[in-house]
């Protein structure tokens, strides 16, 4: 919003105003910007411009997944009866179809710098992070369900668009991180099944098969994936505004359909279990955060690539997540709660981070 004022006996009015009210409401007079106010006998001025933009794609997801919850807890028919249609199945592959629509695959390009850092963000986030969520879902004594969300948001790879942007905005090496986020996503289809297959059978007592489950997050996730950056080079253009909206959008329905067909679950978690969900999902994500930072010192990066480093490998996706979730034929009412909950959490603290490590950058 653009509002431009004028001040004219020390009241200020908005441009497009045709009358002009001084303070008493007695006295009332037309005016016309750049001449003498009849009322007052003074010229008016212009003030400064200022604006006020809302960061409507930074917060539609929260917001939306707050308002999915809120409806599944309020009114769980609707959603119920669509959960039962397995609208679920066709949304997950539309999310990473937009995706891959959106991504530039011909900017993948490695460099022997680069390469140590890819290395480095495979050990830490798809193969030790699993077990830092396995280890702390057994410290502070989870429940299966929470303990299935914690362990398989911590085997998730990073975030499809968040971690990009925050490094941006810290002021760090923005390809590395575009590069990091595809590759990661890319390599973590294949680690995740038989990762998960090692972990949910200890903490969460959740029986997975690795190999029907790979199968499927290449049909659900890869090959979208594969065919939205296809379909760009095809058409060779930008896609809408619009269609940034789709993969959120896709994951606000999936999360209120699959609450609302295990509202009844929902309302078994108590207040000491969602603090306990809290607590471990900031553990998680601080361990993390230290092992990043730990090793872009010990590679010798410079600030801006260990921001990059820092800021996409300690992060972790929902959307994937909400796919391994759907393949498990478990209820994942629970485990969706720790994901957002995880979600939120992460977005928060790196938001911050991000915001000290600018200022850390240009000082």
């Amino acid at each position: 919003m653009n509002v431009v004022a004028h001040q004219c006996g020390g009241i200020s009015i908005p441009v497009g105003a045709n009358r002009l009210v001084s303070g008493s409401a007695a006295r009332v007079g037309t005016w016309r910007p750049g001449v003498v106010c009849p009322v007052h006998g003074v010229r008016m001025q212009r003030f400064p411009d200022f604006r006020i933009s809302i960061p409507v794609q930074q917060w539609f997801l929260p917001v939306g997944l707050v308002l999915a919850m809120a409806f599944a807890l309020v009114a769980p028919l609707p959603g119920s009866v669509l959960n039962e249609t397995g609208l679920v199945l066709g949304l997950v592959p539309l999310i990473f179809l937009v995706n891959g629509y959106q991504t530039r695959l011909d900017m993948l390009s490695l460099r022997k710098r680069f390469v140590g850092v890819l290395l480095t963000g495979v050990v830490i986030g798809l193969l030790l992070s699993p077990f830092i969520g396995l280890g702390t879902a057994a410290l502070l004594g989870l429940p299966a369900s929470a303990a299935l969300g914690l362990v398989v948001m911590a085997s998730m790879p990073p975030t499809l668009s968040s971690g990009v942007i925050m490094t941006e905005n810290a002021g760090g090496q923005t390809l590395w991180a575009m590069l990091l986020t595809i590759l990661l996503n890319l390599i973590g289809i294949f680690t995740i099944p038989f990762i998960l297959s090692l972990t949910l059978e200890t903490g969460a007592e959740v029986v997975v098969s690795p190999w029907p489950l790979l199968l499927r997050l290449l049909l659900v996730v890869l090959l979208p994936f594969v065919l939205g950056g296809l379909l760009r080079r095809i058409l060779s253009r930008k896609a809408p505004g619009w269609v940034r909206y789709v993969p959120s959008s896709c994951i606000i329905v999936t999360v209120w359909m699959s609450m609302s067909a295990s509202r009844g679950t929902l309302f078994e978690l108590t207040v000491g279990a969602f603090m306990m969900i809290v607590v471990g999902s900031l553990l998680v994500h601080g361990s993390l955060l230290a092992l990043c930072a730990a090793s872009g010192r010990g590679l010798r990066l410079a600030a801006n690539e260990r921001i990059a480093l820092l800021l996409v490998v300690s992060q972790k996706t929902l959307p994937v997540a909400i796919g391994v979730l759907t393949a498990l034929n478990v209820p994942i009412a629970g485990a969706l709660v720790v994901c957002i909950v995880f979600h939120f959490l992460q977005l928060m603290v790196d938001a911050v981070i991000a915001a000290r490590l600018r200022r850390t950058v240009e000082s």
